[in-house]
């Protein structure tokens, strides 16, 4: 079984207050120090990429690398990289973006409203 989407969120107390302070460690949790971006990596190659493409989200052994890619995508709204998160998105076999796009929107709307419109606009386009 694959493992689960994961991504860093860092949180700083200031005046009291809990607050996001993710974008300020996103040199080092984007990098070759870490393993988790490395991992990443290493499993979204441009041939794994066409590999999902082809054999779609369901196919056989894709399970990491659609973990990896929703991972990263993640990491990237954490850390307000929102038109690499998105490029990121529109690598997933086009049968199921829009759903892929909707239900990611879903899961981000709160933290992220604009970024969340967004995307379910380019789902409606796709």
């Amino acid at each position: 079984m694959a493992a689960q989407p994961f991504a860093e969120r860092v949180l700083r107390v200031r005046e009291g207050k809990l607050v996001d302070a993710t974008p300020e460690f996103c040199g080092k949790i984007l990098s070759g120090g870490s393993e988790d971006y490395r991992a990443e990596q290493r499993l979204l190659t441009t041939e794994d990429l066409k590999k999902l493409e082809t054999t779609g989200a369901q196919g056989v052994n894709n399970e990491e690398i659609v973990s990896a890619l929703l991972s990263r995508a993640l990491q990237y709204v954490f850390c307000r990289r929102f038109d690499e998160a998105l490029k990121d998105l529109d690598s997933w076999p086009e049968a199921g973006r829009a759903k892929m796009k909707e239900g990611f929107a879903e899961s981000i709307r709160e933290d992220y409203p604009e970024f969340a419109a967004r995307l379910r606009e380019s789902a409606v386009k796709n």
